[in-house]
Order: structure tokens, then sequence, then C-alpha cells
């Protein structure tokens, strides 16, 4: 977790090509990653007092790794180590690897498939259970406090919840606020949590205070046909950006409007993984990946906005879903 919310611990994983690895990390982590991992060597560094670039070229030239070439996740080390290891260690070339290491980590193992059906799914019947606790009147916060404790429940860390409800739910990002929950309008959750230590849920929901009005319900079911659109070109050797386009032609269909840069991503130690579901994403599908499938449609005039996300894995004959899609709109009182 440090290395989500606190980005400056630096830690560097370093594998070689007979497989040997080593990790370069604050000591004040050396007990927990002995207790998550199996790695034999662990390289501390004391946060403050050392430089860990500089540690981290002190184990390259201990392996004779300080010429020749390093291959990078360029987007993730920061220019100013980069420049480092570049002055200490000239001879050595820095190849950026982002692309490679993002293809290898698509396509999924049995078991984290099946870990991240399970966070999928606990989060969905988490969802279900806090809307079913509240009534009209419920703030958005406790409403959201209620949804998360039954994910820590089922054994999920919380990393991000965003809801909004009425006018909010049209902000993208929103996060649940104090604002009680008014009849007739419509709310939305985006919420995800880390299970087994490392896998990741995504999931979306709307759902209405009160009854729903004719109106709504059509909306929810005209978006769920986009997202159905996108679960049927779903299989092996299709381009990702086919997923989108299926999914923005559904939304001319269905006459709603249409302003989403992608329409979903894969999912597993990392939120956004391989493949992207966007317009200029040709990454042909393999069976084994793992797709949050999740379209929005924004309704301004109408002061809401609904969406909806769900995990599918890619198989042999098309998809099997991790989670079950909403039909209807969770209705709270």
């Amino acid at each position: 977790m440090t290395q989500v919310s606190i980005p400056d611990r630096l830690a560097y994983l370093l594998v070689s090509s007979d497989g040997s690895a080593s990790l370069v990390l604050c000591s004040l982590e050396t007990r927990l990653v002995r207790g998550q991992t199996d790695l034999s060597e662990i390289v501390e560094y004391t946060e403050f007092v050392d430089n860990p670039a500089a540690v981290l070229a002190n184990v390259l030239r201990e392996r004779d790794l300080d010429s020749g070439r390093l291959g990078i996740e360029a987007r993730r080390l920061s220019l100013t180590d980069a420049e480092f290891l570049r002055s200490e260690l000239p001879s050595l070339e820095l190849v950026a690897l982002d692309e490679e290491i993002e293809r290898s980590q698509s396509v999924k193992e049995r078991h984290e498939i099946d870990s991240l059906g399970y966070a999928a799914q606990s989060t969905r019947a988490s969802i279900l259970e806090g809307a079913e606790a509240a009534t009209i009147g419920t703030t958005e916060r406790e409403l959201c406090a209620q949804i998360m404790s039954r994910v820590m429940e089922r054994g999920g860390i919380p990393t991000f919840v965003v809801f909004g409800s009425g006018p909010r739910s049209l902000e993208t990002h929103s996060e649940p606020i104090d604002k009680e929950l008014t009849e007739g309008e419509i709310w939305r959750i985006d919420a995800g949590a880390r299970f087994d230590g490392v896998f990741n849920s995504d999931l979306a929901r709307t759902g209405v205070v009160g009854p729903p009005q004719p109106r709504q319900t059509e909306v929810l079911q005209a978006l769920r046909a986009t997202q159905t659109a996108g679960f049927n070109v779903v299989e092996p050797g299709r381009p990702a950006s086919e997923v989108f386009r299926a999914v923005e032609a559904e939304f001319d269909s269905q006459g709603l409007p249409f302003f989403m840069p992608h329409v979903g991503h894969g999912l597993g130690i990392g939120l956004h993984e391989a493949p992207m579901l966007q317009p200029a994403n040709d990454t042909p599908l393999q069976a084994g990946m793992v797709l949050c499938i999740e379209p929005m449609v924004q309704l301004p005039d109408e002061n809401e906005c609904y969406h909806v996300e769900d995990l599918v894995e890619v198989t042999e004959d098309g998809i099997r879903n991790l989670s079950e899609p909403q039909d209807a709109l969770i209705q709270i009182g």
C-alpha cells in the first residue's frame, strides 16, 4: 500500500535473465515484504538518510549489471532517478519495457481470475446490501460507510469510492459528502478494494431514491444495452478497439449521448491494466484477459448520470461474467 499512498517511498525490483530477483526497499517495509513474498534478497535503505537510487546503483555494480541494457518501467521511474542512474552508471542503457510488462500482466492465471471474480462479487453484494439498509434521508457518506464496511467484512481493503446523487452524479469522480439522499434523485457509485492483498475490484452501479420514474428505467435499460453490445464482441483475436466501437455504436442506436474516451480496461494488481478499451488500441484480445466494461451516460439537462461496470473473463468461446450485470435501478426507500 505504500507504493500507492506514498510513491516517494521508492522500491525497486531488479530481475535478472536467470530469474533471480532483488528488491531494494525502505527498511520500514522489510518485515511486511518478507511475510508476503518468497524473495530471499532484500536490500534495505533508511528513509531520509539514504538515496534509494544510489542504493540501486550499488546493487547493479555488485551484480556486474552496471553496463549493457537495463529494462525499466519508464512511466514509473522518476526523471530524477533516471538522470541519477545515467550519471552514476554511464555505460548502462535504460530501455523502456512498459508495454512488454503490461502485456505479460494482461493474461491471468486461473487463481488470479478466481480472486478477481471474488473481489467483484463481494463489491457488488456490499453495494446491494448497503443500499437495502439505507432510507430516504440517509446521507451519501452514511451509505458509503455501510457499503465499504461490508466490503471489509468480505476481506477487502477499500481503495476508492466515487459517489454522487442528483446533480453531483454528473461529477465523474465525486466523493461522498453529508448530502441527504432525496426522493426522485439518481445516485451512482464506482468503488473498489484490494482483496487477497493485491487483487483489485472495480464496480459501478446506478440507483434511485424512491420509486423510479419511467424515463429513469428507460435510460438504465438503454445503458445496459450498450454494455451488452460490448460483451457481445469480446472474443480472442478481436482488437480491443472493437469493444469501444461496439459500445459507441449502441449508444447511437439507443439515442444516448456518447462522450467516453474509453469504455473499459483490464484489471488485476493494477486498477487500469492493459488492454485499455479505447478507439486506437488494436491489441488482440486473448483468453485469460479480465476486462471491466463500463459505459456511462451523462444527461446534464436532467441532472443525472448513469454508470454500470462489470467484470468479464475472456474465454475461448467469448466471455464469462465474473460479476452479475445490473438489470434494474437499485432502489433506496
